[in-house]
């Protein structure tokens, strides 16, 4: 085990570089932003409604910022002692941060979540609690934890829900937006899984090794094989992209929107592809990959949505 030496930087200082090397806020902030705007506005499209930017649409950004955040402590908590033998050069692993910074950050963003959704989300509050129970759940491992670590590909799948949920009430405060609140529909299901499945990919790409380089740490590759769980991310992918083609037709999107989709599946279909024949460390770009396609999948979505409507701020 490597050892570390406990820091005697001031707190603040502990935090911006957990910040800059853990979370990196000026990389996140922008994506959050971007992914909740285009999730709302697509949702409140597809319901038939008028786009409007209200006290729920900025409930849905506060709290799609600060899950993220919670759930990147929780991932830090339950690894902390593991990152001192698997990755010695993080922060918390070289004793930068303390595991009370951590903790702090999760209660942090756990208070500013209750807060702000039971001042100003009364109408998705049940949603929102079932979020929090669920999350907060796959923190304390549903409490059994040694079930859950001696079984690895179940917490996996257990687990893999989170971005399900979080998406679907993030969805329902598009939904709350207005003076009706809509109807959640097969239509938003479709869009749950256009904003889900990519982050499924991207869960699943980076826990991917190529052949012959896996270590300890427990990775879909190391339990189903390289092949078999590169194949899992590559269909998620490719059927949000399917999917995103779908809804654009339904809104009538430009016709450019689909010569942009067109050129992502084909970048993703080739850079999976290639891995899938040669699964080398040098082809191993997928996480990358997975991160690229859904950066501009849903910018795609979200500008070509902008030029076809107006938006109305009612705050």
């Amino acid at each position: 085990m490597t050892s570390t030496t406990v820091t005697s930087k001031p707190y603040l200082q502990r935090l911006w570089i957990y910040s800059k090397e853990m979370f990196p806020v000026l990389i996140y902030l922008p994506y959050v932003i971007a992914l909740y705007l285009g999730m709302n506005f697509l949702t409140q499209a597809v319901s038939g409604q008028e786009i409007i930017i209200d006290t729920y649409g900025i409930v849905g950004m506060i709290s799609a910022f600060f899950v993220m955040l919670q759930m990147r402590t929780f991932d830090d908590l339950k690894d902390f002692d593991l990152d001192k033998d698997l990755f010695p050069w993080r922060a918390t692993a070289r004793g930068d941060v303390k595991k009370n910074d951590i903790f702090s950050l999760m209660y942090i963003s756990i208070g500013v979540l209750i807060i702000i959704n039971l001042l100003f989300g009364q109408k998705t509050i049940v949603i929102f609690v079932i979020m929090m129970v669920y999350t907060i759940m796959t923190y304390k491992w549903f409490f059994a934890e040694q079930y859950h670590r001696d079984r690895p590909f179940f917490t996996m799948i257990t687990h893999q829900p989170i971005p399900w949920v979080i998406n679907f009430y993030l969805i329902h405060t598009a939904l709350a937006s207005g003076d009706t609140y809509q109807a959640f529909t097969g239509k938003h299901w479709i869009l749950l899984l256009i904003f889900t499945l990519p982050v499924t990919a991207w869960e699943v790409s980076r826990k991917i090794r190529a052949v012959g380089n896996e270590t300890h740490y427990e990775t879909f590759s190391l339990l189903i094989g390289t092949r078999t769980a590169t194949i899992i991310p590559f269909i998620a992918l490719l059927l949000s992209g399917g999917l995103g083609i779908y809804i654009a037709n339904l809104l009538g999107l430009d016709e450019s929107f689909y010569g942009g989709m067109v050129i992502l599946i084909l970048y993703v279909s080739f850079i999976y592809g290639r891995f899938l024949i040669y699964p080398t460390k040098k082809n191993n770009i997928l996480t990358n990959t997975a991160m690229i396609f859904t950066t501009l999948l849903f910018a795609n979505l979200l500008v070509h949505l902008l030029i076809n409507t107006g938006i109305e701020v009612s705050l």
